[in-house]
């Protein structure tokens, strides 16, 4: 390698590290909903449970969604290298080694990209040029977003060198990383790599045996996690097969769009002049029908949705043929005006007019203009990303030390709730001792969630409603066994203060459910769906459904207060707040109020009501929550006004019902298993007078085993959503275990796939 080389390759590395610094000095390198909530507080809470328990994978984390099987947030780095790394240095926070590493990662893309390139047969100056354009890809905004869309990149440009150098035996080892990476994005990196060697090559057949070792290694994650996924409906939005054959001409996939490659319109025209080369034109055709054409995303998606951002997997190939071309120096008139129809904003057409100064001068022979163009890239991606950053006030009052005191000092039985920033506080454990019902992960428990929002009618405060955020519903609270919670309100029924640090106050419930009971109060699941809200709340209160018929009947004693048939249209150029008045009784009463939202924006819209927020996402949302009948729970000590807070936008409220329910209703005696020390989920002891269910708050999933008097039971679904089981009379010993479906397996076959290539890669150089 020449000093020149060398030198190209440090400014590559240097560069993105220079910008993280930059940006970083009066901010945090971080977002705040996915980098916060996700990849900073699961990372940190890996390394919490590692140090309690000694295991790298788990079956469950008891500690997140009320009990779950950890295979459920695989996809946020559990055997990815910094969350390892981190658990060798405790003192050291984790978000600086989620940071650190994703900068490393990009960092090492231009590099890699330079080095590909120029083994390649390209010129230093244009490997660097094209290698610029890759670091400053806009689609590296995600390096401090949702990291695990391009910390896959690297493993990619490696791949792409192994193939080059006939090493292919070592593509393995990245196919194995890219799985820890991102199993989501490996399968369309391993087509884009078969594509790659083809055009290459001609051949496909030597790669795919390191392909299929590679994918064996990392068994242990996908394997369990796959199964996990056919278990669990996802909501996304529908997609018409139609609209998938019709062009958009939008570019986002290509050109400036972080959800996509994000490079500039220089890398557009480079795809159509690649057509003019034999060497390149199959490949150049192909990719601007994948950036033109849905279909294609669609399929590299694994047919989920058509979202643009797994065309990032063609970074590599973009560059390589941006590289031939101006290596070759060769214009084509006809097909540069052929690709300047295809830009249609204004962004697009200044980027085409810059583009086009550009290609001017470098086709002059005048060859230093290619260094001034490259500050190109570098001023859009440094502009649109510069204030992208996450605000440190924002951090410190979601990491709240006063929050941590408060857990530390404080007894802790059961479970604990933070109503303190709901939607970037639910993942994060301050300390083992606390234990939520909360969670946010693509992968969440489908029954459960449904609980939370359909059953319950917990608010959905978010546009995405896989996130399952704490709220003040006292049947969520009860009944998910929240004994404990973090607050800046003390106005919550049947919760006392017992402590306070700073602004937030810690209050306890001591009447809550018992995480595991014993009851024979039961009403069958055929009788409960015949119940509308709100009606249901209380009888799934004080009867557990079962499957089967019981004979235990109950009347609700919800009452109709208020019907609203009149519509109101909200035209709100701003949020607003609002105080309206109450003129019925509610003390000591949950109030329970509902209506219907019909949105005529493209936005979201969202109402709260005394800090209960609903949220009805936006039309077009990637993940609509269909939240369209808004539902309130209200349960406070006092409640002489509702306070209204109302989004911006245009939307109409009609169908307003309110209802009330003394709060004595929500008294029910259960018999408490009495916990035993165990290594096992739960173990207790308990005496019951009758025959009737075992019933837990544990989200049910297959996994689960319980053991009564050493005996294994039939585990079923109680309550819609947990785990449970007939008991009959008399004094029992209860042991509850969980094993995940598929992790041994994949750990059988992963050390398989290790010995087997270990041994064929020492074969295979040896060879060499």
């Amino acid at each position: 390698m020449k000093k020149r080389d060398k030198f190209y390759i440090t400014i590559l590395f240097i560069l993105p590290i220079l910008f993280v610094l930059c940006v970083s000095t009066y901010s945090i390198y971080g977002s705040k909903l996915d980098w916060l909530s996700q990849h900073v507080s699961l990372a940190d809470y890996f390394r919490q449970n590692f140090y309690a328990t000694h295991q790298i994978i788990p079956d469950t984390f008891a500690h997140l969604q009320g009990q779950t099987n950890a295979i459920s947030f695989s996809y946020y780095g559990l055997l990815r290298p910094d969350v390892l790394i981190s658990y060798v240095f405790p003192n050291i926070p984790t978000r600086f080694f989620i940071i650190g590493y994703a900068t490393f990662l990009w960092a090492s893309t231009g590099g890699l990209c330079y080095c590909w390139l120029r083994n390649k047969g390209y010129k230093d100056s244009i490997s660097f040029f094209s290698s610029i354009c890759c670091i400053c890809a806009n689609c590296f905004f995600q390096s401090h977003q949702q990291i695990m869309f391009i910390e896959i990149l690297p493993f990619l440009f490696l791949s792409f060198i192994l193939i080059d150098k006939n090493k292919r035996q070592w593509l393995s080892l990245c196919i194995c990383m890219a799985l820890f990476h991102n199993y989501f994005y490996t399968p369309g990196m391993i087509l884009i790599l078969l594509l790659y060697d083809y055009d290459q090559n001609h051949t496909i057949k030597d790669i795919l045996i390191p392909i299929l070792i590679g994918m064996g290694m990392a068994t242990i994650l996908w394997l369990p996690t796959g199964y996990l996924i056919l278990n669990n409906h996802k909501s996304v939005v529908q997609t018409n097969l139609f609209d998938l054959l019709i062009p958009n001409f939008t570019l986002k996939g290509l050109v400036y769009d972080s959800y996509g490659c994000g490079l500039t319109v220089i890398s557009w025209i480079a795809l159509f002049q690649g057509i003019q080369f034999e060497r390149t034109r199959k490949l150049s055709i192909l990719l601007i029908l994948m950036f033109v054409f849905p279909i294609f995303s669609y399929i590299l998606n694994g047919t989920l949705y058509a979202r643009t951002k797994i065309l990032v997997l063609c970074l590599p190939l973009i560059l390589m043929i941006l590289a031939h071309w101006l290596q070759e120096r060769k214009l084509n008139k006809g097909l540069l005006v052929l690709a300047s129809l295809f830009l249609c904003t204004k962004t697009m057409l200044l980027g085409l007019l810059i583009s086009l100064v550009f290609i001017g001068y470098y086709f002059m022979d005048k060859k230093e203009c290619l260094m001034i163009y490259a500050l190109v890239p570098m001023i859009v991606f440094t502009g649109l990303n510069y204030n992208q950053c996450l605000d440190s006030k924002l951090y410190n009052s979601i990491y709240s030390k006063d929050k941590q005191k408060l857990i530390q000092r404080n007894d802790l039985n059961q479970r604990t709730a933070d109503l303190d920033q709901v939607g970037y506080s639910v993942n994060h454990i301050y300390d083992l001792k606390e234990m939520k019902a909360s969670s946010y992960t693509s992968t969440s428990n489908s029954l459960y969630n449904t609980f939370v929002y359909d059953i319950i009618k917990s608010p959905v405060s978010q546009s995405n409603r896989t996130i399952i955020t704490d709220s003040e519903n006292y049947l969520y609270l009860s009944m998910m066994s929240v004994q404990n919670v973090l607050s800046k309100d003390s106005n919550l029924y049947g919760y006392k203060e017992v402590d306070s640090k700073g602004k937030y106050k810690l209050l306890k419930n001591k009447n809550v459910f018992p995480m595991v009971y014993v009851t024979s109060d039961t009403i069958s699941e055929s009788r409960f769906d015949k119940l509308f809200y709100p009606y249901n709340l209380d009888t799934i209160y004080n009867r557990t459904i079962v499957n089967g018929e019981t004979s235990n009947e109950y009347a609700s004693k919800m009452k109709l207060i208020k019907n609203l048939d009149q519509s109101i249209v909200i035209q709100n150029k701003k949020k607003t707040k609002k105080t309206i008045p109450i003129d019925f009784d509610t003390k000591n009463k949950m109030v329970c109020i509902d209506f219907d939202v019909k949105n005529y924006t493209e936005k979201k819209v969202f109402i709260s009501i005394n800090g209960m927020k609903n949220t009805l996402s936006k039309k077009h949302s990637v993940y609509p929550n269909g939240n369209k009948h808004f539902t309130y729970i209200l349960s406070k000590k006092e409640l002489k006004q509702f306070d209204v807070t109302l989004s911006k936008g245009k939307y109409k409220i009609s169908n307003v019902r309110v209802y009330t329910c003394d709060m004595d209703v929500f008294d029910r005696v259960v018999t408490k298993v009495k916990p035993l020390k165990t290594t096992s989920i739960f173990k207790g002891k308990v005496t019951t007078s009758k025959d009737g269910y075992l019933v837990t708050s544990y989200p049910y999933e297959k996994g689960y085993e319980i053991y009564i008097d050493g005996k294994k039971q039939n585990v079923e679904i109680v309550n819609k959503a947990f785990v449970g089981c007939k008991i009959k009379k008399g004094n029992h010993t209860i042991t509850i275990q969980f094993h995940a479906p598929f992790k041994n397996a994949g750990l059988g076959i992963s050390v398989l796939s290790i010995m087997i290539g270990g041994f064929w890669i020492w074969k295979k150089s040896k060879n060499l």
